[in-house]
C-alpha cells in the first residue's frame, strides 16, 4: 500500500485537513476513487484505524484511489472536534479533493465510512453531488435511525457485526428496510464493533459494492 501513497492536505474551509491518497497500479485510464472516514475521535479513532486500512488496503488493490484522512483536530489535521458538523464539513472537502485529482475520474466517486465515520459519510452522501454511492459499517444506533427517516438517493451498502454491543442486528435489519433502493445490507455473524478479525472480509464486500457502482 506504501509504495503508491501520497501526503496530502485538504483545505475544509479555513482549516488544513491532514490526508493520505492511496493510488492503484498504473491503469490505461482514470481510477475510480472512494474517501473512507474513520471513527470518533474522542474514541482514539483516526485514519490508522484498522477498518479504514483494511478497506484501503483492499480497494487499492482492486484498482481504486482511496482518499483517507484525519478529521480535523486529530493527528495533525487544524482545528478541533465539532460533534459532526465540521467533520462532514472535512468528508466534503476530501470528496472535492480526490475528485479534481489527475489520477481519478471525478464522475466515479463514492465515500464509505466506519462507525462515527458512517454516520459522517451518510451526511457527507445526503448533502453531496459527488458521492456517487455510499458505504456505512457500523453506524451508530440513533443516527441510523435518523438517516432511515432521509432522502439518501445513491446506492447505499449498510454493515453491522451480530455482535455490535449498541445496535441489535434485528433492529438493524429492521431500519435498513426504511432505505429506499438500490441498498445493500450485510450482518457479519461473530464481529462486534471492532471488526477484529473481520477487516479482509469488510474490505472484499466494500470493494464489491464499489466496483458494481463504480466501475459499470
Amino acid at each position: 500500500m506504501d509504495s503508491n501513497r501520497q501526503s496530502v492536505t485538504i483545505d475544509s474551509g479555513e482549516l488544513r485537513i491532514e490526508g493520505s491518497l492511496h493510488l492503484p497500479e498504473e491503469t490505461a485510464r482514470k481510477a475510480p476513487g472512494v474517501v473512507v472516514c474513520h471513527p470518533h475521535p474522542r474514541y482514539g479513532g483516526d485514519m490508522n484505524n484498522n477498518v479504514v486500512l483494511g478497506l484501503t488496503n483492499r480497494l487499492v488493490r482492486d484498482g481504486f484511489a482511496v482518499m483517507r484522512f484525519n478529521f480535523r483536530g486529530v493527528g495533525n489535521s487544524e482545528g478541533s472536534f465539532d460533534w459532526g458538523g465540521g467533520e462532514t464539513d472535512d468528508a466534503d472537502a476530501a470528496l472535492e479533493t480526490l475528485s479534481l485529482r489527475d489520477e481519478v475520474d471525478g464522475s466515479r466517486i463514492g465515500i464509505a465510512g466506519y462507525s462515527f465515520g458512517a454516520a459522517v459519510a451518510m451526511q457527507s452522501a445526503a448533502d453531496s453531488t459527488l458521492a456517487q454511492a455510499v458505504a456505512a459499517i457500523a453506524c451508530p444506533a440513533p443516527q441510523f435511525r435518523a438517516f432511515s427517516g432521509m432522502e439518501i438517493l445513491q446506492p447505499k451498502m449498510f454493515v453491522l457485526g451480530d455482535h455490535d454491543h449498541n445496535f441489535p442486528a434485528d433492529q438493524f435489519r429492521f431500519l435498513c428496510r426504511r432505505f429506499a433502493d438500490p441498498r445493500r445490507d450485510e450482518v457479519i455473524g461473530g464481529a462486534d464493533h471492532f471488526f477484529r478479525g473481520s477487516e479482509p472480509l469488510l474490505g472484499e464486500m466494500t470493494s464489491e459494492f464499489f466496483t458494481t457502482w463504480l466501475k459499470r
